[in-house]
Parts: structure tokens; C-alpha cells; sequence
């Protein structure tokens, strides 16, 4: 699934960064904000339009826009 696809509240694992070629910024980008695969992480709200996430991950809160969520895939858990 998605990491665009999770509601509120959800804890999910990322699986793994998009398989479409990113340019190495992002990359760089989402490394230094801790996004690596097998990180937990919780998304605690959308933005109301729906065009960004508020993260939890790694004791840290980030924002991100949905289309970079979208090439990222986790794996729900219940924890």
C-alpha cells in the first residue's frame, strides 16, 4: 500500500522508495528527513485540501506533499 493511503492514526513499516528513477536530491532529501526502508512510522493528519501528510518518524514530525507520498510504500502494522 501506499503511504498516501493510510488514514489518521495508522502505523505502518516503509517498504520500500518508488521505483521510478528520482533525482538525487530527493533522494538525499528524503534520506536526511529518516525516510529509509524498515522505519516505522505514524501518520497523524492530512492537510485539509488533502494534499500533504503530517509524519511521525523517528520521534521526529514532518510534512510531506501526497505526490512524494505516493511513491512510497509501506506495510500496516498494528503496533
Amino acid at each position: 500500500m501506499k503511504l498516501s493511503e493510510l488514514n489518521p492514526g495508522d502505523i505502518a513499516v516503509i517498504a520500500d522508495i518508488g521505483h521510478i528513477e528520482l533525482p538525487q536530491t530527493v533522494k538525499r532529501k528524503l534520506l536526511s528527513m529518516g525516510i529509509t526502508p524498515q522505519t516505522k512510522l505514524t501518520l497523524i493528519r492530512r492537510a485539509p485540501m488533502g494534499s500533504g501528510l503530517e509524519l511521525d518518524i523517528r520521534g521526529s514530525k514532518l510534512c510531506m506533499r501526497r505526490d512524494l507520498a505516493d511513491i512510497i510504500e509501506v506495510v500496516k502494522t498494528n503496533d
